[in-house]
């Protein structure tokens, strides 16, 4: 039985991340892609690479930092070249806020967080569009946050790097439709995560679960779904939107 992106070969930066990004791998392979599990950590990769294989789904690893651009763009030409093209780019990867007062933020952090959020970013999609715009067809799927739609307390220099993807988003949306290419992003609320433990601690995750209009914080599968139909069929016709799976927590327009 065919399956939704049955020959589609998937990108997933950061997809060894226990949370969000195994979440997005796990998805996009169940509707039938070959995922490319890209993550820092190369056991992490190799575990979400076992678990799809586990579930009859199709996957690879691929160990780098993205924050080495030279050496991972290299790695990454060679896997274009043996996998025909990345049809499907979800730039996922990224780096906590660590709930950094203004003030406290020094220029090495905020050049990391820019260099993995945003340069990561650019030149990664850069790399990969060039086989999207000769098959006239690519899916790119931003993953921002929640952040970028009120503004954070204590991690500016995050929320400015996950909202320079929302601009990446709407100008790239506009230059590469004309090759059939569509380019969404999704910003998600906060969820139990390492990252997010890591970042505001558990008192914090408590207390937004209690304040959400549900009672509690979105699962990185419900985040992960919206990833994945941004990446079908259905979502042809939606392009340089911003869709944010946060329970209501953050209600904007009318």
């Amino acid at each position: 039985m065919s399956k939704p992106l049955d020959g589609k070969t998937a990108l997933v930066t950061g997809g060894g991340g226990p949370a969000m990004g195994s979440a997005h791998c796990r998805a996009l392979a169940a509707k039938g892609a070959h995922v490319i599990v890209q993550d820092l950590r190369e056991d992490h990769a190799a575990a979400v690479v076992a678990d799809i294989h586990g579930h009859g789904g199709s996957a690879e690893a691929m160990a780098g930092d993205i924050t080495k651009l030279d050496d991972f763009l290299l790695s990454l030409t060679e896997v274009i070249s043996s996998t025909g093209g990345i049809d499907i780019l979800v730039n996922h990867a990224g780096i906590s806020g660590l709930s950094t007062p203004f003030e406290q933020i020094d220029q090495d952090f905020f050049d990391r967080m820019m260099n993995v959020h945003v340069k990561g970013s650019f030149f990664i999609t850069q790399a990969v569009v060039p086989e999207m715009k000769a098959k006239g067809y690519g899916k790119i799927v931003n993953v921002a946050s929640e952040f970028c739609l009120y503004g954070s307390p204590s991690a500016s220099h995050y929320t400015a790097a996950k909202s320079a993807l929302l601009g990446l988003t709407k100008s790239w949306a506009r230059e590469l439709a004309p090759f059939g290419i569509r380019v969404n992003a999704v910003a998600p609320s906060l969820m139990e995560s390492e990252l997010t433990r890591a970042s505001v601690g558990d008192a914090f995750l408590k207390a937004e679960a209690a304040a959400a209009p549900f009672g509690r914080l979105a699962l990185p599968d419900e985040v992960a779904g919206v990833v994945a139909f941004l990446a079908g069929a259905e979502s042809d016709f939606i392009s340089g939107q911003t869709i944010s799976p946060n329970g209501g927590h953050t209600i904007v327009g009318i």
